[in-house]
């Protein structure tokens, strides 16, 4: 039996040094925040709905984003997690243009980058909701 615990010991202490490490962090904290993007953007729905639409064919014009807030097409929930990842992508930009690592002249461009990737996401999700009411 000692044998065993000795085992377990080992294996408790290595998994200890593991989540120390800044790249596992880091890469837990990536894997959350696709995890939430995904979640927001309708995974649930678009898995459970029944509703298997790719596209949306309304009259003779293709949309991505179906008129009607009960049914969400599968581009639909592919395009609102990209605009939920770049806004993050742009909040992640702007507080890395803040942490004192960069010159100036890189931290404004950072700043006009972030800001362009937060309008984008901002108007991308809110113009799929306009277009969502029919």
């Amino acid at each position: 039996m000692s044998a065993m615990s000795e085992r377990l010991r080992r294996l408790l202490d290595r998994a200890v040094e593991l989540s120390r490490s800044q790249s596992l962090q880091e890469a837990a904290v990536l894997a959350g925040v696709i995890v939430a993007a995904v979640i927001l953007a309708g995974v649930v729905y678009a898995l459970f709905s029944g509703v298997t639409l790719g596209v949306a064919f309304v009259g003779n014009v293709i949309r991505v984003f179906y008129p009607d807030q009960r049914a969400q097409t599968i581009a639909e929930f592919l395009v609102t997690a990209t605009f939920y990842l770049l806004g993050f992508a742009g909040l992640l930009l702007y507080t890395q243009a803040f942490s004192k690592r960069f010159a100036g002249r890189s931290a404004r461009y950072m700043l006009a980058f972030s800001t362009l990737l937060i309008a984008v996401a901002a108007l991308g999700l809110i113009g799929g909701y306009i277009s969502k009411s029919p």
